[in-house]
């Protein structure tokens, strides 16, 4: 685990469809839904503890092909901001993400002891579900960039 002023640093991909709904995962032990993503790991960063928006986004897609299958193919990703929160167990995190689509193939649930559910999510109306404190403190963001 990669640690920034003692802040676990995260990277995902907000993954949007035609619809305007995005792909979350639904975390068994946090129950919530969240973006595909996770941990940088040192061993991505050339700078340890800093990693640059290409690492940040090497990771993002990495994380997303571990949880979501190698089936699928996204599309380039786009930096789309970074939020500073609080896990729920506690730790102070940075979750970067990164916007972008399926381009081919289908995603599925790689990970079945830690996600029980993926399901694409209307935009418009997120804050009706449980999400992952860092999409909740994304969300008007999200809807003033995505949905417009």
């Amino acid at each position: 685990m990669l640690n920034l002023s003692k802040k676990v640093i995260l990277s995902g991909c907000l993954i949007v469809n035609d619809n305007k709904e995005i792909l979350l995962l639904y975390r068994n032990d946090h129950h919530h839904y969240e973006t595909p993503g996770g941990k940088i790991k040192a061993e991505e960063c050339y700078v340890s503890g800093k990693p640059t928006i290409e690492e940040l986004a090497k990771a993002a897609e990495r994380e997303a092909y571990e949880e979501l299958g190698k089936e699928m193919v996204l599309d380039k990703l786009t930096y789309f901001g970074s939020v500073d929160f609080v896990i729920p167990d506690g730790r102070k995190a940075v979750a970067h993400k990164f916007v972008t689509r399926v381009i081919s193939g289908t995603p599925r649930i790689n990970e079945p002891e830690q996600f029980s559910r993926m399901d694409y999510l209307p935009i418009s109306r997120l804050e009706e579900y449980s999400i992952s404190p860092d999409l909740r403190l994304l969300l008007l963001k999200l809807k003033e960039n995505i949905i417009k």
